[in-house]
């Protein structure tokens, strides 16, 4: 039997996850009456669907989430990043497997490694320094935080790494940085012109950024909504980049290779890639 993919693109990366999965494609846009019932007819077919990373990017749309789940009647695994919880009971009620990409071990780790060559290059394209011999503060010290503040150490700078669990903290010690609890914060903004922020919750406060050198900027690469103070950052003149989805800007095509790895192995117990043709439909949203 044939084998239908349907990939919901929003970006770059997730346009390219078709160059690495086998399949003749097809796209469409998500716009007019015509493209739309082209699109539905593909979602009745659909052996898998990809939704976005995150996925919200996608289902946070106006009706779109009703209309998916009422279309997605043949569907045999449903791949998506960050998952939310309405998703996750839909698709236990419908007894429908589903696999999220950012709870699994080698796609977080490679797309931490990514996040962190992107960060790097946030910091060049929008800050005045060279990065070898900087302070920079990295707050969080999870995968992201830790591929960051490795990348930009390798690269000569001065890495301070702010982290609320004594264990970061001395993770990041033996990992050759500076490190402190957000107490101590405060006084570590001295002379640092790059704050890259991983943590998703309000950790950059006024009392931080009241400290921050005139010539500092915030890099902020949590999930929305962040984790910036960004009235008090309006208030002390200092610049906050929103850097979200930094693999779908940069990479995309590395970042795409590896969403399509994990699609494979998922993929290869659900079906025998020898029988019929496989079809790959891009919806364009």
């Amino acid at each position: 039997m044939d084998w239908y993919t349907v990939i919901f693109v929003t970006d770059k990366r997730q346009a390219a996850i078709c160059d690495f999965l086998p399949g003749v494609l097809q796209s469409c846009g998500w716009k007019t009456e015509e493209c739309e019932n082209r699109c539905i007819a593909a979602l009745q077919k659909a052996d898998c669907v990809v939704f976005p990373t995150p996925i919200n990017k996608l289902t946070g749309q106006d009706d779109m989430a009703q209309i998916l789940k009422a279309n997605l009647c043949n569907c045999k695994i449903l791949f998506g990043g960050k998952i939310d919880a309405g998703w996750r009971t839909w698709c236990d009620t419908k007894q429908m497997p589903y696999f999220d990409f950012m709870e699994d071990e080698e796609v977080a780790q490679k797309n931490a490694w990514i996040t962190a060559e992107a960060t790097v290059a946030e910091i060049l394209k929008n800050g005045a320094f060279s990065i070898r011999g900087q302070k920079v503060i990295v707050t969080g010290y999870g995968r992201c935080g830790k591929a960051i503040a490795d990348l930009l150490h390798a690269m000569g700078a001065k890495v301070t790494v702010l982290a609320r669990s004594k264990m970061a903290r001395i993770q990041a010690c033996r990992d050759g940085h500076n490190a402190a609890d957000f107490a101590y914060g405060p006084e570590e903004m001295y002379g640092a012109y790059s704050i890259v922020n991983t943590v998703p919750a309000c950790v950059l406060t006024e009392g931080l950024i009241a400290e921050m050198h005139k010539d500092a900027v915030i890099y902020d690469i949590a999930s929305l909504p962040g984790g910036t103070d960004l009235k008090a950052a309006e208030k002390y003149h200092i610049p906050v980049i929103s850097a979200l989805s930094l693999p779908g800007k940069y990479t995309t095509k590395s970042s795409a290779k590896i969403l399509a790895n994990a699609i494979q192995r998922q993929l290869l117990p659900k079906r025998d890639v020898r029988e019929g043709k496989s079809w790959i439909f891009q919806i364009i949203i």
